[in-house]
């Protein structure tokens, strides 16, 4: 495959990732999807297959499905139907059997599973939440895909580094976003859906360079927590966000992804330390 067409079928499916995830209770249709990307059905099915690994239906499916069993045990107020009728799912039936195929359990049962036993209270005795609610704005972001919740992460934003570089733009002054999609408490890590981003100016133009995208993150409601430590510290942090803080408040989670805005970034300093605000999109119970 030519390089051209190489980065043109990866900026095309990036447009419709941003699609799906950002509104993942729509139709989302191969063929509607297809007519976004202006390709046929037949090609869109693959070269969406080639890039994400995985076919259309199969990655809508799991998305939603994902979501549904953070929302049983993260917004314990909503009720079942609440939950996977939220996401696109038009039956109980349907929807029970596809999660019982997929994690093994029905909701019902999956509700009933306790806090995973590695969260902890400690991280939050050294370092205690200060949560703040308001409205985040929406933000204009050069981005790249990364699939793993480790160290290889670092790879994401050298990516954005060489994109910076490219664009005649400063890497260290633009601020640096992580969108986390996935938990990896019911997700293997190396499985794990993050977005490595660039917040960028309005009226900055850019070129299409491979993987690089450029999207809009819409304005959310969102709890903000101004957390600090090392490496391996962020998950205890969401664990105890996710499992503790979350269902004894009075918001739950919606289905955005999480964001982390970095002070600094522990994917990318030597010592490992990161400063970040960890937003998470709420809305009240």
């Amino acid at each position: 495959m030519k390089k051209n067409t190489k980065n043109d079928h990866n900026q095309r499916i990036n447009e419709i990732l941003v699609q799906i995830h950002f509104d993942i209770s729509a139709e989302h249709s191969v063929e509607s999807l297809s007519k976004s990307a202006s390709m046929s059905p037949f090609h869109f099915n693959r070269v969406f297959k080639k890039i994400v690994g995985e076919s259309v239906h199969a990655y809508i499916r799991r998305v939603r499905l994902e979501h549904c069993a953070n929302a049983l045990l993260f917004n314990p107020n909503s009720t079942i139907n609440e939950v996977f009728s939220e996401v696109g799912f038009v039956s109980n039936s349907s929807f029970t059997h596809a999660f019982k195929e997929y994690f093994g359990s029905t909701p019902s049962k999956w509700r009933e599973i306790d806090t995973p036993l590695h969260v902890s209270e400690n991280i939050t005795k050294i370092n205690p939440l200060h949560v703040e609610i308001d409205y985040v704005p929406k933000k204009r972001v050069a981005y790249v895909r990364h699939q793993g919740y480790n160290k290889s992460i670092k790879e994401a934003w050298q990516r954005m580094e060489e994109w910076t570089l490219q664009n005649g733009l400063n890497f260290s002054k633009l601020p640096m976003i992580g969108l986390h999609h996935s938990n990896p408490n019911i997700v293997e890590k190396d499985d794990c859906h993050y977005v490595a981003c660039l917040e960028l100016d309005d009226d900055f133009v850019h070129f299409h360079s491979g993987k690089i995208g450029v999207m809009e993150i819409p304005k959310m409601f969102c709890a903000k927590f101004k957390l600090e430590g090392k490496y391996g510290d962020l998950m205890k942090y969401m664990d105890y966000i996710y499992y503790s803080w979350l269902p004894n408040s009075k918001y739950e989670k919606v289905h955005l992804p999480s964001m982390a805005l970095y002070h600094k970034n522990h994917f990318i300093r030597e010592d490992e330390q990161f400063e970040l605000d960890f937003y998470v999109p709420i809305r009240y119970k």
